[in-house]
């Protein structure tokens, strides 16, 4: 025995993993998920610190964080700032299709995301991070130069609102990297004639991440991702209405102001359900519940989304509702919402799509939500994913009878 006195056991040093190994392996994990796609995006994440971004936490935790590592909480404990997941980055920034020499505006100062933007758009392109907290601008200036990027430009000022120092020609991309509940007007006026944005968007109880390119006066998705962000702070935060249905077990959710009788709804669910179901079915991996998600929001109205606690589904509250939550419709005395069962007669692992539907109007209302969904099948389910597209209020809005959904500065209509 060497290293130590007799009869004591010999001590074993574990030797710590470096930030390049750690960053290494996340580069890969990423690659194999699909969250990496191209040979630039991938350059950045390689060559990106992330550790130096978040010192609170070690090394191993950052890049091997499956979601956010949240940096700052305000004084009710609610996070405020975080940096965001290594998956959620990259395929941000594969949506954003950034080119060298490009102007670039970042609404959410993190740090991290900045820094590769950075690499992304070389000596020859800008960026400008900005946020509404100055503590969090005064830490990604510190992180930044830190890192090396003492370069980008941090400003610290409401994202909604215009850049006083914007580019003439605007921004070639403008990624956000909070919650946002609307479009905001400078957004649009800001962005480049060919730019692109990127931004977390909440509508009818959803969050999605979308990329949007200029399509003549309006904006169109070619890219969704499901996501949460922090919310978005300053003149656009906007907290979506919550109907308890049963106390803090059952609740509704509901964005946009759309009208909705508390009282009423939370009586119609206490009284008997109406189960219809309507022979769609999917499988397990098939992944087509978000994309019904978002079709569903623009073609029903009211629409928003049923939460359920487990132990709402032990007692018998709610049929099979998933953590994220169930689409969901509702009249002036009556709410349904789309659940799922066992597919019956299934040779393999399937589910069929059914409504459970409560109040006075719950067989009827049952039938225009399966109706929905059926469509969903015979017309979209194919399709790819849902397209949302965004108008200026008062300005190119479609015609009506198209379901939309507005916002205080775009309205949305999704197809």
């Amino acid at each position: 025995m060497t290293g130590g006195l007799r009869g004591r056991p010999e001590r074993k040093f574990c030797v710590t993993e470096t930030p390049d190994v750690l960053r290494e392996r996340m580069v890969k994990g990423l690659r194999e998920r699909g969250a990496l796609t191209s040979s630039e995006v991938e350059a950045a994440f390689r060559k990106v610190p992330r550790h130096l971004f978040v010192p609170e936490v070690s090394p191993e935790e950052v890049y091997g964080a499956p979601e956010a590592v949240f940096t700052k909480h305000n004084e009710r404990g609610k996070p405020v700032s975080s940096v965001s997941a290594p998956w959620l980055h990259a395929r941000m920034l594969e949506a954003a299709q950034l080119s060298p020499g490009m102007n670039v505006l970042e609404i959410g100062s993190g740090g991290c995301n900045a820094a590769l933007l950075a690499e992304l758009v070389g000596d020859q392109g800008t960026v400008t991070t900005i946020d509404i907290d100055s503590d969090i601008t005064e830490r990604a200036r510190r992180l930044l130069a830190e890192a090396g990027y003492g370069q980008v430009r941090v400003r610290e000022a409401d994202g909604a609102r215009p850049l006083q120092d914007a580019p003439a020609q605007g921004f070639d991309r403008i990624i956000v990297t909070v919650g946002a509940a609307d479009l905001a007007s400078a957004w649009l006026d800001q962005l480049a004639p060919a730019g692109r944005l990127v931004v977390p968007l909440r509508f009818r109880g959803l969050s999605r991440t979308i990329a949007f390119a200029r399509e003549e006066e309006r904006l169109r998705s070619d890219t969704l991702i499901v996501s949460g962000f922090v919310a978005m702070q300053g003149d656009s935060t906007h907290a979506p209405h919550v109907v308890r249905l049963a106390g803090q077990d059952v609740r509704l959710v509901v964005d946009e102001d759309q009208p909705a009788d508390a009282e009423a709804l939370a009586e119609a669910f206490a009284g008997p359900r109406h189960e219809q179901w309507t022979g769609v079915e999917l499988s397990g991996s098939e992944g087509l519940l978000p994309r019904l998600d978002v079709w569903l929001a623009g073609a029903v109205a009211p629409y928003g989304r049923l939460r359920a606690t487990p132990a709402a589904a032990e007692r018998g509250l709610v049929g099979w509702v998933l953590g994220s939550g169930a689409p969901a419709a509702w009249s002036n005395d009556s709410l349904a919402y789309v659940t799922l069962r066992r597919a019956p007669r299934a040779a393999q692992e399937r589910y069929e799509l059914g409504v459970i539907a409560h109040g006075p109007g719950r067989e009827r209302l049952a039938a225009r939500l399966a109706d929905a969904v059926g469509r969903f099948d015979r017309e979209a389910r194919d399709a790819g994913e849902p397209v949302v597209r965004a108008y200026r209020r008062g300005e190119d809005e479609p015609k009506l009878g198209t379901v939309t959904v507005d916002k205080p500065s775009v309205r949305l209509v999704i197809t």
